[in-house]
């Protein structure tokens, strides 16, 4: 295709390459032009990509390849009359399927795995570690990894060394100071690595950190590169939307009057659901809403306890009108529900293994920072209680000028019934979301995106809407 082609569909890619190859000869495929669908899914608790090509085999490339489970995929696209592109490379793990479709021509689905998760499983690491969770895992990925992959990520955490009490009390203004900065909470330690391998050992620690605020981290591979991102959720939930002045909008009646190529038709929201969610039950019974935890140093018989309240916590996180996205307030017995003891759960935190000086990674001195292990967990299962399911056209999706996706804050648009209700749009389903998993679906020149969103707070005015709605009425 010409390199002056300008689409007129965001839909629209051009997909470069796609060559199969296997070390046990020289033979390789390219099946560029069979490709029938290539997924790439991309999930922010996972610090690599999977996937799935389907192509049509009408050269016996089943024969030349002889598929075993160690076959490399290379695949190169991007957006038309761009020089950008993404260049990815995969290791085939399963062969899904083979369905013959006639007598020459069979339809072959292939399971993918990006090429360092797969490297990983070959990797055993038995070896200690010491530093800052950042540090540690950085290390990790240069012992094991000869790709150049490193952690990415927002700040310096050497620019706020104190401690701030943020579970009970915390210093706001000492906060906003640095919300920028995607910082740990943990001072250095040490890490045995007992036998994992590296990307098991990078998920240990990155759930044992937490940002200032206690917030969970997250390390996750992005389509964009090859490095691990290693931010905090409350960093993450500070940055402005990628679309603030122009939202995804998903209403019929504004998808007619919108214009049907180009930019307006880039912004609509081809489908919208909301699964299953909203188990407050669940979040209880995990002592998410209230409960009472107790840190055991059995080195020096000491305990550290603490009553978790989400809603104290939530108070922290969350700005001046949000509504969070868990039900903290209903009362049972004349209590709030999340100022009663659902669950009481107990842990041991041993302290002084080594030696004064080097802490391990469970050990901390007060209530307070172990407090910040109930709030970790607490919010990062919160994130899956309101989740959005979208579909969008890739074009503003497609990672050529950095990461697109996971982690980034997305502000979209619900129409309501305007006419039995004040306003245009759903306080419910309309504002500013992060993306929690992509999965991107390049097909015969027909590239779109399915977003998995999760918000802990519902729409907090800070998006204007208003103009943007305005703007599709005249």
């Amino acid at each position: 295709m010409a390199k002056s082609y300008t689409p007129f569909d965001p839909h629209e890619y051009d997909l470069r390459r796609a060559v199969l190859s296997t070390q046990r000869n020289d033979h390789n495929v390219d099946i560029t032009s069979s490709i029938v669908e290539l997924v790439i899914f991309e999930h922010i608790e996972r610090p690599y990509l999977t996937g799935s090509v389907t192509y049509t085999d009408t050269g016996r490339s089943i024969e030349i390849m002889d598929y075993q489970g160690t076959e490399i995929l290379d695949v190169e696209f991007a957006l038309h009359s761009s020089a950008p592109k993404v260049i990815k490379r995969f290791v085939v793990r399963e062969v899904e399927s083979i369905v013959p479709t006639t007598d020459t021509t069979d339809m072959v689905t292939l399971k993918l795995l990006d090429y360092d998760a797969y490297l990983n499983t070959l990797i055993n690491v038995n070896k200690m570690y010491e530093g800052k969770p950042s540090e540690i895992i950085n290390t990790i990925l240069r012992d094991s990894f000869d790709s150049g992959k490193k952690v990415l990520r927002a700040g310096d955490a050497n620019q706020f060394s104190g401690f701030i009490d943020i579970a009970m009390n915390p210093n706001e203004d000492a906060a906003n100071s640095v919300k920028q900065l995607s910082q740990e909470l943990q001072s250095a330690f040490r890490y045995i690595v007992p036998n994992l391998n590296p990307l098991e050992a990078i998920d240990v620690i990155k759930k044992r950190t937490t940002g200032l605020t206690g917030t969970p981290f997250f390390c996750y591979a992005s389509l964009a590169d090859n490095d691990l991102r290693f931010y905090d959720l409350y960093s993450l939930l500070q940055e402005a939307p990628i679309n603030l002045d122009d939202p995804f909008i998903y209403s019929s009646q504004l998808s007619q009057r919108a214009a049907t190529t180009g930019a307006g038709l880039a912004r609509q929201v081809s489908s919208l659901k909301n699964p299953k969610n909203a188990n407050t039950l669940d979040l209880i019974r995990n002592g998410d809403i209230g409960s009472r935890y107790e840190y055991v140093d059995t080195t020096h018989g000491l305990e550290f306890a603490f009553n978790y309240d989400l809603e104290k916590v939530l108070s922290n996180l969350l700005v001046t009108g949000s509504y969070p996205a868990a039900d903290t307030r209903s009362r049972f017995k004349n209590k709030h529900i999340s100022e009663m003891t659902a669950e009481r759960i107990s842990k041991i935190a041993t302290a002084n293994i080594y030696n004064n000086n080097v802490k391990n990674i469970h050990e901390e001195n007060s209530a307070q920072k172990h407090s910040t292990k109930a709030i970790s967990k607490s919010v990062r299962n919160l994130l899956g209680k309101s989740v959005l399911e979208i579909e969008v056209p890739g074009l503003h999706m497609m990672p050529q000028d950095g990461n697109k996706t996971l982690g980034r804050i997305l502000t979209v648009v619900s129409v309501a019934d305007a006419e039995q209700h004040n306003e245009i749009y759903d306080r419910k389903r309309s504002g500013d979301y992060m993306i929690y998993t992509a999965k991107h679906t390049l097909g015969q020149n027909n590239y779109s995106v399915g977003l998995s969103l999760v918000k802990i707070a519902n729409y907090r005015g800070n998006t204007k809407i208003g103009s943007v709605i305005e703007g599709y009425n005249q």
